[in-house]
């Protein structure tokens, strides 16, 4: 074995020896119980950031959509102009 896993292993022995019986137990049943407030906060901020991303998002690919359709329909009625110059011509 390597030194450094022995030593993590007479750690861990140690850490184990010095917590009371049944307290891993206590905490998880104290965290289970109720939510945090603070968690709660945190998680609606980040719903809320989320949201107002999305809406940035949103109008700002509708500004751009809008932009190409315009520049693409004055491509498109140029072509559709010149071919119907061509048509006529011959």
């Amino acid at each position: 074995m390597k030194p450094e896993y022995e030593a993590w292993m007479r750690l861990s022995e140690h850490a184990a020896s010095r917590i009371s019986p049944g307290f891993p137990e206590r905490v998880l049943r104290a965290a289970r119980a109720q939510a945090s407030p603070i968690l709660v906060t945190e998680f609606a901020m980040c719903v809320a950031t989320a949201a107002l991303c999305l809406v940035g998002v949103l109008l700002f690919d509708a500004k751009v959509s809008a932009a190409d359709d315009a520049s693409s329909l004055q491509g498109w009625s140029e072509i559709a102009a010149q071919a119907s110059d061509l048509e006529q011509g011959i």
